[in-house]
């Protein structure tokens, strides 16, 4: 699987946008190549179809995708000790691996690329001119999630500490001294939903900007059967014309999501449900639905960042 490529479908190659679009964090998806690159549970980085969800490629040489830089994926590797962030750019098409860089990181600082209960580890990389630019932002100090006893008043502030660095995107040799700040509090948030101020289409209900601001999704709750799980409705509009794209049910009022073509990718938390008695945990995953027909094309497990316990006594 390594290094073999399938040819891009037609359907969505054409007339798609050029820039990728970040849904979750370790969640990439490029329209252009007909591509998903995500986090997988184990640590590795899978490219999927984003027409068949077939796995094109996988690689173990990074585990968490950040960006799409032309024809290079820029990835976070698992931390290889030190303080260091470890970078790793593979090829977008084949998964080969190309070139690696390290950063490096304030003592005590760990480039984590999931959560843990002593903090969390952030990082951003964006392409200015010919640099690459890569931000970082570690937040600890005490346990993720901690709540104080009634007599202990209010739960004690997350130290944040900041930095910055660039790289040549030729050479892939770092700038000056990488900067580094104490922060106030945490500034690199996580792919968001935009909601919409003023409507962008004639429809009731909130509006909110698809990740590459290419479309609409107008939601609104529905009357449900007590236990479903769709107690939601999604409605998708082409921004720019304000056509009606198609309706979808949904477990969440909104989620993170890209339309390509006739196609709605988005988001699905993990939950459990309860079944014949016994609850079954779901874990969180990327899906493809058919707009014109409503049915669900394909899905896949996602690697999640976020911390969700145990927590220390």
């Amino acid at each position: 699987m390594p290094g073999a490529a399938s040819a891009e479908p037609r359907s969505i190659r054409a007339a798609v946008p050029d820039q990728s679009a970040a849904l979750l964090e370790g969640v990439v998806l490029s329209p252009r190549l007909g591509i998903a690159y995500l986090m997988r549970p184990g640590g590795s980085i899978d490219a999927v179809n984003l027409a068949s969800g077939k796995v094109r490629w996988r690689s173990d040489k990074a585990a968490k995708p950040l960006a799409l830089i032309g024809d290079r994926l820029v990835a976070q590797a698992q931390g290889r000790g030190g303080n260091a962030l470890d970078l790793v750019f593979l090829d977008a098409r084949s998964g080969v691996s190309r070139d690696s860089v390290r950063i490096p990181l304030p003592a005590g600082v760990v480039a984590s690329v999931v959560d843990t209960p002593a903090g969390s580890f952030r990082v951003r990389a964006e392409s200015v001119a010919t640099d690459l630019r890569v931000s970082w932002e570690s937040t600890g100090g005490v346990a993720q999630g901690y709540l104080p006893a009634e007599n202990e008043g209010q739960a004690p502030e997350m130290a944040v500490v900041a930095g910055q660095a660039v790289l040549d995107l030729a050479s892939l040799t770092v700038k000056d001294e990488p900067a580094t700040r104490v922060a106030q509090s945490a500034a690199l948030a996580g792919p968001a939903l935009q909601e919409l101020s003023a409507p962008a289409v004639k429809a009731q209900g909130r509006q909110l900007l698809s990740a590459d601001g290419r479309h609409v999704l107008v939601t609104e709750p529905v009357d449900a059967a007590e236990f479903t799980l769709y107690r939601h409705r999604w409605t998708l509009y082409e921004r720019s014309s304000g056509a009606r794209l198609g309706t979808v049910p949904a477990m969440v009022s909104a989620s993170p999501f890209v339309v390509v073509g006739t196609t709605l990718y988005h988001t699905v938390p993990a939950h459990a449900v309860r079944r014949e008695g016994k609850f079954v945990e779901n874990p969180a995953t990327l899906h493809a639905v058919n707009l014109k027909t409503g049915a669900e094309m394909w899905k896949i497990a996602v690697r999640e960042t976020a911390f969700r316990g145990p927590f220390p006594p």
